[in-house]
């Protein structure tokens, strides 16, 4: 059986069991990724791509918004306004990347979708690599909002996780599972991947050198990796780990649910979301915690309203029994400072008045340092006889004579 579960910044993380996954068939395995503008079920496509050993298909896409900051240093690509004129550019080369609209290119993507499944009577299956899943649900997403859906369905059976089949069958020969690190060690690789094309291809190489290895494990021969023969053994061995497309329409669905609650946080999150990126890193998974266990604004507003922090701590440790300890207490700490400004405007008071008063010390101590003598000297005499003192009288005519 699949299961899904949500991870971080609401997207699903796959737990594969080899119970369940899609029946025997005739299929065609393609591998498949996208670009996006980030990493919402309502950001756009920028690039899609899909590869077979006997074909290949990639197109950049000019979405309407612009691209976020982790998005554009990801894919190395920004959209910039040229006059009346919005393009996108890669940003290492300053190019001009050829686009088509959303829908052009996803309907294109169809059509070559189609072609690839040729005779297969059972549909594609495509596979990609993503440690927090997301761009399934992204994909059909983009699909409902041409009413393409339907027609998708009728060339692609399922998705499979190549990083979820890697976790199962290379803990022995690696610690990570991320596609560079499995292309760097399987296949001795190193290409960059910033661009969807290079990921889709080194997603599928990837996927059927951990199937030969497996099936040479076994005692099984199957030729050559890009072989029909060994085609049709990677995709056996993906089987159980094909999630359906009704599978993934329904977490698509619980999708919307947790992103509507973290939209419902932004209140608490937001500020930190725009401070530095370790305030980001930190506030994110506290954010996904509470729209996990199902927790919106209106009831942490309820839980201070009526006990404050005890409020908000037995409604935290009620819906988040599974969660650390130490998640609970940074959580905590994070809605009481938003609940109780004030409290937190004098605990940060304090402390600035306590680096003050060391502060101070220490410029007093400094002085004092500075006032002392080095070893050996004397001080100037400064009293009122002393030579430093004495003020220079004038004769009446003005003058000062010298004499030996």
């Amino acid at each position: 059986m699949v299961v899904s579960t949500i991870t971080e910044n609401g997207t699903n993380g796959e737990q594969s069991s080899p119970t369940m996954g899609i029946a025997p068939g005739d299929y065609r395995l393609v591998g498949w990724d996208m670009d996006t503008t980030g990493k919402k079920l309502t950001d756009e496509i920028c690039q899609i791509a899909g590869y077979t050993p006997s074909s290949a298909y990639s197109q950049y896409v000019m979405p309407y918004k612009d691209l976020n900051p982790p998005a554009i240093k990801r894919h190395n690509m920004r959209v910039v306004t040229v006059g009346k004129y919005r393009m996108l550019k890669n940003s290492k080369t300053n190019k001009v990347l050829k686009t088509k609209s959303e829908v052009s290119a996803l309907t294109d993507f169809l059509t070559w979708l189609e072609s690839v499944k040729g005779d297969a009577a059972d549909g594609v299956i495509l596979l990609y690599h993503e440690p927090r899943k997301v761009i399934p649900a992204m994909l059909l997403e983009s699909l409902q909002r041409y009413n393409l859906v339907e027609r998708f369905k009728q060339t692609v059976r399922g998705f499979a996780n190549g990083f979820n089949i890697a976790e199962a069958k290379c803990t022995n020969s690696v610690r990570t599972f991320s596609l560079r690190t499995l292309s760097r060690t399987l296949l001795k690789r190193t290409e960059e991947l910033d661009n969807a094309k290079d990921r889709a291809y080194l997603a599928l190489q990837v996927l059927q050198y951990i199937s030969l290895q497996e099936n040479t494990k076994v005692g099984e021969t199957s030729g050559s990796g890009d072989s029909d023969t060994a085609m049709k053994s990677t995709i056996e061995f993906i089987q159980p780990f094909v999630q359906p497309i009704h599978i993934e329409e329904e977490e698509r669905a619980k999708l919307k649910v947790v992103f509507e609650r973290q939209n419902s946080l932004r209140p608490i999150f937001g500020p930190l979301f725009k401070a530095s990126r370790k305030e980001r890193q930190h506030a994110s998974p506290l954010r996904r915690l509470l729209a996990e266990a199902g927790i919106e604004y209106s009831q942490l507003q309820e839980a201070w309203s009526n006990g404050q922090k005890q409020g908000l701590e037995k409604l935290i440790k009620e819906k988040l029994i599974a969660a650390e300890d130490k998640k609970i207490e940074d959580l905590i700490k994070v809605l009481e400072s938003y609940f109780d400004p004030e409290k937190n405007s004098k605990a940060k008071t304090r402390h600035e008045k306590k680096d003050m008063k060391s502060e101070s010390s220490k410029i007093i101590d400094d002085r004092e340092n500075n006032n002392k003598c080095d070893s050996g000297t004397e001080t100037p005499d400064t009293t009122s006889s002393s030579p430093i003192n004495t003020k220079l009288e004038l004769p009446e005519n003005g003058k000062v004579s010298i004499e030996d």
